[in-house]
């Protein structure tokens, strides 16, 4: 599985002149692998838990300090065949992936991107139950609240024909968000599904041969890492339950810059 996080990056004054004077010790990679290990979630030594949520495979990210939209960290990971029925971890990776960037500084979230390897997806409709319990309590944007607009593509092989498939994972998408969430079908091509996007993304070999999917317009009470995490776990299991095994490509991109995070 491959995650990564989008968008503008603005660096603590002291992390900055390290980083522009290459003097900076901590990367994207080993505050990754440092928090990682905190949450118990993947170990790095012969020592460690023999049960992981992943393996670690590498991590990066663009730090750089222009203001434009950057793929600010990224990760991958080998997720194991789990019998018990552990769904993929998304939201376990995004917080990492956060984690890291409120640690170096103050960012503004446009974009997330997940390759998912739908083989390992399973039923994951009782979380979500759960998940959407959390969203419905976000604050309603005319009381103070951040509301969120943004759209989420879906792309996959020829194989998985995700266009001919697009009304059936929109309605189990819809099933999936228990009215905490609106969604809509919207045209893969009007721009908006990557402009909260830094191109290339991670994870650009093993996306070789994905083909443009459907793309749906969604609203949220608020916008965050964990509302992008949730949209693309909603929807690799509206994919899921429509049949395609082969890997996913889900990218969430926000229409209009945020306000920082």
């Amino acid at each position: 599985m491959i995650l990564g996080v989008h968008g503008v990056l603005g660096l603590k004054p002291w992390i900055r002149r390290a980083y522009e004077d290459e003097e900076l010790e901590e990367d994207t990679f080993s505050l990754v692998v440092k928090r990682t290990m905190a949450y118990g979630w993947s170990s790095f030594h012969a020592g460690g838990p023999e049960t992981g949520r992943w393996g670690h495979n590498d991590a990066g990210g663009d730090w750089s300090q222009d203001g434009r939209v950057r793929q600010l960290a990224w990760l991958q990971v080998d997720v194991p065949g789990d019998p018990r029925g552990q769904r993929l971890p998304v939201l376990p990776a995004a917080t990492v992936l956060g984690d890291v960037l409120h640690r170096v500084g103050r960012f503004q979230l446009t974009g997330l991107h997940t390759l998912a390897p739908m083989d390992l997806a399973v039923d994951s409709r009782a979380d979500l139950a759960n998940a959407a319990d959390w969203f419905s309590l976000a604050e309603q944007a005319e009381q103070g609240g951040e509301s969120g607009e943004f759209t989420l593509s879906v792309l996959g092989t020829e194989k998985a024909d995700l266009p001919g498939r697009a009304a059936g994972i929109l309605a189990s998408a819809l099933d999936r968000t228990y009215g905490c969430m609106t969604i809509e079908a919207s045209p893969a091509d009007d721009g908006t599904a990557r402009a909260g996007l830094s191109l290339p993304l991670a994870g650009e070999l093993q996306t070789e041969g994905l083909r443009h999917g459907p793309a749906f317009r969604c609203g949220v009470r608020e916008w965050s890492l964990d509302v992008a995490a949730w949209a693309t776990e909603v929807f690799i299991d509206a994919v899921r339950e429509s049949g395609p095994t082969g890997p996913v490509l889900l990218t969430v991109s926000k229409m209009s810059r945020p306000a920082a995070a």
